[in-house]
């Protein structure tokens, strides 16, 4: 048994409460007191010691902030930015501490619905807010935000990388109201004022192009996209059409589960894709044997990102259709989002996706199988025209 001074058992207790651990067994369960010192075993000692060697100067600082700072300052707002840093630390733009606003904003943005101005926003390698794709019709397209815009204001509040998720939440609000966003493109900052609006994303739109030619949008992966395609994809199969064209341009992602079984629907038996983690454990998904017969090519761009470019390598890889358009963004990491007692959240990138013959695609993207531009300057849709072309 070993004895330490009151004092500074208090000051490692603090330490333990102010970054959210709890030994095993509970603190009142591991020191006996007297009347000037803590009794602990050799192992709680040994405990306590690493936790203050690791910690100690989280706790100067903080006693620092509170004794010295030259106003009152609230634990709250200490204590978050504490948990923020520690993620902010990974220098990984997809990894980060969710308050619980933050983490109610997050899912909200899955379900397909929701208040705002219909934008995809990531964080880049170098800092920056960076729109990957805008939602078709929403207040973001008509003001013509698009893929590699860098958002850096909202309202006048600057934002950067690791504030993705109070930037989001700080475009989403009551429809009806104003939100002003600064974006720098091509070495030019626009401010462009927008008024938010329900964003309600069925995620699946088709049409036929020709008499015997179909076409099927995927704006995002969502709880119910891949049932919307199944059930858009029954129909054009009793329809005896002879293509389809599957057009993924600006999805910026999304539930992964979605996109794999929409990858089962279109290839045979096979990888779809593996995902590997720290421990070089890998999960892999395999599509049956149960493909559609009707022949389809896939449109892709820049902001084609994530579980899109799942979909994507999947069907180059396993030679399903061909591939048109210009090179995807490159999301290529998973993140997972565990909700904390308190309410808050852990969003943190726990596995690597790779391609079914093991190309990365993390910071390379997808390169499609024929290469063509869509080119604003002209009236045409030149990926579309070619795939038409092809399936002709």
């Amino acid at each position: 048994m070993i004895a330490i001074r009151k004092k500074k058992f208090i000051l490692l207790i603090m330490v333990a409460l102010i970054l959210g651990f709890a030994l095993a067994g509970g603190i009142g369960a591991i020191f006996l007191l007297t009347n000037d010192s803590v009794i602990l075993s050799d192992r709680q000692y040994q405990t306590m010691k690493y936790m203050t060697e690791k910690y100690d100067k989280t706790e100067q600082l903080y006693t620092a902030i509170q004794d010295n700072y030259y106003i009152g300052v609230e634990d709250d707002p200490l204590l978050e930015g504490i948990y923020k840093g520690l993620l902010w630390g990974l220098n990984d733009p997809y990894s980060e501490y969710l308050t619980s606003r933050e983490y109610e904003d997050l899912m909200v943005s899955t379900m397909g619905e929701f208040e705002g101005i219909g934008v995809t926003i990531t964080a880049d390698t170098n800092g920056n807010i960076v729109v990957v794709s805008t939602i078709e019709g929403t207040p973001a397209d008509q003001a013509g935000l698009k893929t590699g815009d860098v958002i850096t204001m909202v309202d006048k509040e600057p934002y950067n990388g690791s504030q993705l998720s109070k930037a989001a939440g700080a475009m989403r609000g009551e429809k009806g109201t104003r939100v002003t966003i600064t974006y720098w493109r091509e070495g030019v900052t626009t401010d462009v004022v927008l008024t938010r609006a329900k964003i309600v994303d069925k995620s699946i739109y088709s049409k036929m192009l020709t008499e015997d030619l179909a076409y099927i949008r995927i704006t995002q992966f969502e709880k119910n996209t891949d049932k919307d395609f199944q059930l858009t994809l029954n129909q054009l199969e009793e329809s005896g059409v002879k293509g389809i064209i599957i057009d993924l341009r600006n999805n910026g992602g999304g539930l992964i589960d979605s996109g794999i079984n929409i990858a089962d629907m279109l290839l045979g038996e096979g990888t779809i894709t593996y995902l590997e983690n720290n421990k070089k454990e890998r999960n892999y998904y395999n599509s049956e044997d149960s493909a559609t017969t009707i022949p389809y090519i896939l449109l892709i761009n820049e902001g084609t990102a994530s579980t899109s470019e799942i979909l994507a390598a999947a069907i180059q890889d396993n030679r399903g259709g061909r591939i048109i358009g210009t090179k995807s963004f490159g999301k290529g990491v998973v993140q997972s989002v565990e909700m904390l007692a308190d309410g808050d959240a852990l969003k943190l990138t726990v596995m690597q996706y790779y391609s079914p013959k093991g190309n990365i695609i993390q910071g390379k993207g997808v390169t499609p199988d024929v290469i063509v531009e869509d080119i604003e300057e002209t009236p045409l849709d030149e990926p579309l025209e070619k795939a038409i072309q092809l399936l002709q």
